[in-house]
């Protein structure tokens, strides 16, 4: 017997025969599904081919990544198989041994590694010792089933009549606040326009177009139709049809403000003042007139006063 181990141990030391050793340090603290590292180092014939590692039994470890490098030794290759491996079992437990197939030539070996053991955490709070079981089955009928539709509908309800009662005090305001007839909001205008501060400052373009804009929102107010988006050239087109006088004169006024406009100086405070006095005159000409009291009868005199003589 002591003959046959000793030949046993020569042959496994010969050199040529492949062989597997693992590295393993386990980590101070280890919890369920925490990955550790194992490493095996398969030292082979030059050449051979390896397969593997299988684990004989992983049980409640996973491998749950792999890295393998190779060596080419003058006499042998070295190939360097870094697991990590992951328990899902608290408590003391033995790794698994990793299968190597090296076949060489016609033949094949078989090498299975060392093991260790591991201690796991449980990842459970210290009172707890299993999963809690599910909650009951709610009963039905439930309330809150009905109770949330429910408050919908009420929410939908409120915002539609907060948005009548809105757009009815909207309306009352706009009908408390009504605007100013067309030649009252215009001679305001006009009066309230500070051109003579816009020609100091050299403002002649903003002169004009707001002067331009006060004439064309009382057209459009007083004859009902939409003149403060058309230019000049089509206002004075649509003035006809529209039965609006004074055509000559508005064309004039656009000329002398085009003068304004388009001149290398400001224009004198003179030649501001007829301009808004075209506009002026053109909305007190157009202004309607209120019907005149009938005349009293010739030859009639006043009923005398109650209890006269």
């Amino acid at each position: 017997m002591l003959v046959a181990s000793l030949l046993l141990a020569l042959v496994a030391a010969a050199p040529g025969r492949p062989s597997v050793s693992m590295r393993f340090t386990p980590p101070p603290r280890l919890t369920v599904g925490d990955p550790f590292e194992v490493t095996l180092v398969v030292s082979s014939p030059s050449r051979s081919l390896v397969t593997g590692p299988i684990p004989d039994s992983a049980g409640t470890f996973v491998v749950v990544g792999e890295r393998r490098t190779t060596r080419i030794r003058p006499d042998h290759d070295e190939a360097t198989h870094r697991l990590r491996v992951a328990g899902f079992r608290a408590g003391r437990q033995r790794l698994p041994q990793f299968v190597f197939l090296v076949t060489s030539g016609a033949r094949t070996d078989t090498l299975r590694s060392d093991t260790a053991s591991v201690t796991i955490a449980s990842v459970l709070p210290a009172k707890m010792r299993d999963i809690h079981d599910l909650a009951p089955a709610e009963k039905f009928p439930n309330l809150l089933l009905w109770l949330v539709p429910g408050a919908l509908v009420l929410l939908a309800a409120l915002a539609w009549l907060a948005r009548r009662l809105y757009r009815r005090l909207r309306k009352i305001q706009a009908l408390a606040a009504a605007p100013l007839p067309p030649w009252e909001e215009a001679l305001a205008a006009l009066e309230a326009m500070p051109w003579r501060e816009w020609l100091e400052t050299g403002q002649v373009k903003r002169y004009s177009y707001a002067l331009s804009q006060i004439l064309k929102r009382y057209i459009e107010r007083r004859f009902e139709f939409h003149a403060v988006e058309q230019t000049p050239p089509e206002l004075l087109a649509s003035m006809p049809a529209h039965r609006i006088p004074m055509r000559d004169e508005v064309a004039r006024f656009f000329a002398r403000l085009d003068l304004a406009k388009y001149a290398d100086s400001v224009p004198p405070a003179s030649e501001a003042e007829a301009a808004i006095a075209q506009v002026r005159e053109f909305v007190r000409k157009t202004t309607p007139q209120e019907p005149a009291a009938a005349p009293a009868a010739v030859g009639t005199s006043p009923a005398p006063a109650a209890g006269s003589a």
